[in-house]
């Protein structure tokens, strides 16, 4: 019997492969591309699920968003020894950037040799012993609680061990640095991309640190702990050692760190919850469109068919087999347009990773690809179902007099879902506009520095920079033909700051909370395209500029001030300040401000202008790595570009020196936005493609059901146009009824997106009237297709059996 109804579709889809590849096309594209969205939400979704306990453990956040700032997810170590015999905690682990131990003089150094050349350490990070009770690693080779229990021996990542040696068989080999040696004590597998963990070379934390430091600190708390509660008593931790009121602690599951923790300090670039909530509309809704589709031209084919199903009741047929056979049939769509939708996600799967920067893959046997198949099956069953029970309906009398059975609650559910096709499509244009609108203000938009012919190296040394001795390396530099200027600075312009100074003003006022500050080099202002207002630039002709400090440990620096930062103290002319003296207690400091610089947005478009000052030679954030910035001037950027990459490998004994362009990486900061745009924008392609396959079908039905009509009005003279009109009439007042669905809907989320940003568009009625118009375009020009050979059709050939 199966066989049989097999054997029946197969003959069916010969018959007429016009509808079947429709339906295939249609189902497997509207498939595959929620195959797709739902493997990278997939991925998103599994971070760190293997790790260890981890819907127990608990990364602290310091939150500065009270005074400006965002929060990090760093925290003080001291706090946490303080609460290690809290009831509620079961363990502690910390893990910090070397670069703070050295700056503490902790004996660390990141340059190290292996015979004759020199490395730098990748992702070097100093971690407490019992780190394999947080993290998940395979250990290939040695006992890592041992390396990380004994000062001076090294832990590498598989990558690593093979970068500097050739080989991971390197337990009790050494690698030589300016303070000592390091021996390799342990050797461990890459770590799984889906992890928010991101180190390759491991050292023991030093016993001093956790006292007195800060970093990444892990709670292992108890299953059923309050977790407002144990923030609360964080935070009053942080009070009473730092007396630090407006700053709070807070908690995020390690399961969720990927896509809840932002910050600017973290290991790995986060994932984005936006993107993800993106993806998973996106799928959900080209599969519903492509359900719909294969919905209603299974019922426009109906029609066809229905002399068929008449004559197979009169010869006894029950509802049931009939229904049993049009679900074979559409079945058998399914299964080809399945194999078809992973052959799409096969060949589609290097651009979209691309696109997403991810290494995603098809796993066949995996989990994933059972609720897949599973999912695939249920929607071709629920897809299948009505079309089979509406053909199954037909009455075998009144079919086979002539009179087709029209069916007043099919056609409803045929114009509803077109409805629905309509205002989804309607809906991804204007997104689509506005989205790109918004990514256009992002690239014009005044951010008080100039983003163009500059070249940023990056992640250098602060202690190469930081000092009045760096001639060498800059003079070199500056040398090159087509460099103009040349200048360092602690912080990337296009990244959030996460440190500041407490300056007192001389009219006594202070502003609340830390004032973003920017350690910076000679000539910020020409290097970094700076708008001075009033005063100079910094320059080695002033040599009380550099920060200095004395044996008492009282110091002394000039500072650039933003617009911003004078107002908020009080003042309002630029000149007036030129010259005042600002005191930093906390560190003793005297900065003289010889210069008011217009505002500077330091970040992306989402952060507001922050009262930000630049200061010369001094780097208050202990974390920082130092960037080298250049001005070109009619240089051939890649030549340069390849000539400062060896200027910096020679004077500096780096392998790998990174260098990009500002441009490139205020393009970086909004590197989300920019792939929801793309996302969106393909999908909405592929949404009104999908939409126009839904039209056709219920066009074809209708142009089927009115004929007859078509050709009485043909022989009273009506011309092709008036005819085509009125088959398309029917058909854009749905498309009417889509728009005014799709318009408050529309307008709410894309309020509630652009809200996340500081500078943004207005939302114009042309970008609706433009969507509107497109698809009602489309739709018009999709039913004219069959309307126009419907009215091309002699009318003695329709009407000659009447």
């Amino acid at each position: 019997m199966v066989v049989n109804y097999f054997v029946t579709a197969l003959r069916a889809i010969k018959k007429d492969k016009q509808h079947f590849f429709l339906n295939l096309i249609g189902f497997s594209i509207g498939l595959a591309a929620a195959i797709l969205m739902a493997l990278f939400a997939q991925h998103e979704l599994s971070y760190d699920k293997h790790q260890p306990d981890s819907e127990r453990i608990y990364i602290a956040h310091t939150d500065y968003t009270s005074i400006g700032l965002q929060a990090i997810a760093l925290s003080s170590y001291r706090n946490a020894e303080t609460l290690k015999s809290h009831s509620q905690v079961e363990d502690i682990f910390r893990l910090v950037k070397t670069n703070f131990l050295s700056k503490l003089n902790q004996g660390v150094s990141e340059l190290v040799q292996v015979d004759d050349n020199y490395y730098r350490l990748s992702n070097f990070y100093a971690a407490t012993s019992n780190i394999l009770d947080f993290i998940k690693l395979d250990i290939i080779a040695g006992d890592i609680n041992q390396a990380l229990g004994q000062p001076g021996q090294l832990a590498l990542s598989e990558g690593e061990a093979k970068r500097l040696f050739g080989e991971t068989q390197v337990i009790g080999r050494l690698l030589k640095h300016e303070q000592g040696q390091y021996r390799i004590g342990a050797v461990f597998k890459n770590l799984a991309e889906n992890s928010h963990v991101k180190f390759d070379s491991l050292i023991q934390m030093p016993a001093q640190f956790i006292q007195d430091g800060q970093g990444y600190v892990y709670y292992k708390l108890l299953a059923n702990t309050d977790i407002e509660s144990f923030e609360n008593q964080l935070t009053n931790e942080l009070h009473k050692s730092e007396g630090k009121s407006t700053i709070t602690i807070s908690l995020i599951n390690m399961e969720n760190m990927h896509l809840k923790s932002n910050g600017p300090v973290f290991m790995k670039r986060s994932g984005s919850l936006s993107i993800l909530q993106t993806c998973i509309g996106l799928s959900l809704i080209l599969m519903l469109v492509a359900s719909i589709n294969f919905i209603n031209l299974n019922i426009a084919q109906s029609a066809k068919r229905a002399k068929e199903v008449g004559v197979r009741k009169a010869l006894g047929a029950t509802k049931g087999q009939l229904v049993s056979q049009f679900l074979a049939e559409s079945f058998l769509v399914v299964i080809l347009s399945a194999l078809l939708a992973f052959t799409i996600v096969e060949m589609s799967l290097p651009a979209f990773n691309q696109m997403m920067d991810r290494s995603l893959s098809l796993v066949y046997g995996s989990k994933f690809m059972l609720i897949t198949l599973m999912v695939i099956f249920v929607v071709g069953l629920l897809s299948g179902l009505y079309p089979a029970l509406f053909i199954a309906s037909f009455s075998a009398k009144r079919v086979l007099s002539g009179d087709l059975v029209r069916g007043g609650t099919a056609i409803f559910v045929r114009k509803l879902t077109l409805c629905l096709q309509g205002a989804l499509s309607v809906g991804l244009i204007i997104g689509a506009i506005s989205l790109y609108q918004q990514m256009s203000l992002i690239g014009s938009l005044a951010v008080g520095y100039e983003k163009s012919s500059r070249l940023v190296i990056k992640d250098l040394p602060t202690e190469v920079l930081y000092t009045q001795k760096n001639n060498s390396l800059l003079a070199k530099i500056r040398n090159l033909t087509g460099v103009e200027k040349v200048t360092f600075s602690n912080i990337d312009l296009t990244n959030d700051i996460v440190s500041g100074l407490f300056f007192t003003w001389p009219n006594g006022q202070r502003l609340r909370g830390p004032q973003p500050t920017v350690g910076t080099g000679y000539y910020p202002v020409e290097t970094l395209g700076l708008k001075l207002l009033a005063g100079r630039d910094f320059s080695p002709e002033f040599s009380g500029d550099w920060y200095q400090e004395n044996d008492e440990q009282n110091s002394t620096v000039s500072v650039l001030v933003s617009r911003r930062m004078m107002e908020l103290a009080g003042y309002q002319s630029p000149e007036s300040v030129i010259g005042l003296m600002l005191s930093e207690p906390r560190l003793k400091m005297t900065a003289k401000i010889v210069g008011v610089i217009e505002n500077v947005k330091i970040g992306s478009a989402r952060q507001q202008s922050l009262p930000v000052s630049f200061n010369l030679g001094f780097s208050e954030n202990s974390i920082a790595k130092g960037h080298i910035i250049i001005k070109a001037n009619n240089a051939d950027m890649a030549m340069l570009t390849s000539q400062v990459r060896q200027i910096v490998q020679q004077e500096l004994h780096l392998s790998d020196v990174q260098i990009t362009t500002v441009a490139d990486d205020y393009a970086n900061a909004h590197i989300n936005e920019h792939r929801v745009l793309e996302m969106v924008s393909v999908f909405s392609f592929l949404a009104i493609f999908l939409t126009c396959l839904g039209t056709f079908g219920l066009a074809s039905f209708s142009t089927l059901r009115r004929q007859k009509e078509v050709a009485i009005r043909k022989v009273l003279g009506s011309s092709r146009l008036s005819i085509v009109n009125l088959l398309a009439k029917e058909f854009l007042i749905l498309i009417a009824i889509s728009i005014v669905i799709a318009y408050p809907l529309s307008y709410w989320l894309i309020s509630d997106w652009l809200a996340n940003f500081n500078e943004r568009i207005e939302q114009s009625i042309g970008v609706y009237l433009l969507g509107a118009a497109f698809i009602t375009l489309v739709t018009w020009l999709t039913v004219a297709c069959l309307a126009f050979k419907a009215a091309s059709s002699r009318p003695s050939l329709i009407l000659r059996d009447e």
